[in-house]
């Protein structure tokens, strides 16, 4: 993991609190060592985060780290729906 890929993510609450949490780029071979979440697609990395968080369990308290994710195959679908550009994320926790 490299320090200058950290991600910090806020969410705020109805009642005003806010929850923040870091997320750790990963190298090409370190995401052998975390079990994946899933994977998110969106047109930037908070969009991508957002998914995530809506389609996993306590997603917030699991999320450690992600990856871009370089297999274009459901993003190329995606954009030729869309005509907008997409990414996709690989989001992991710890073991």
């Amino acid at each position: 993991m490299k320090k200058e890929n950290i991600e910090f993510m806020r969410k705020t609450a109805s009642d005003g609190s806010t929850e923040d949490v870091m997320v750790y780029g990963l190298e090409d071979g370190e995401e052998q060592y975390y079990t994946i979440l899933g994977t998110g697609y969106g047109v930037n990395f908070a969009h991508c985060f957002t998914m995530g968080a809506k389609n996993k369990d306590n997603f917030w308290g699991r999320v450690f780290a992600y990856k871009i994710s370089r297999d274009r195959k459901y993003t190329d679908m995606i954009e030729g729906a869309t005509g907008q550009s997409y990414i996709s994320v690989e989001f992991f926790e710890l073991w």
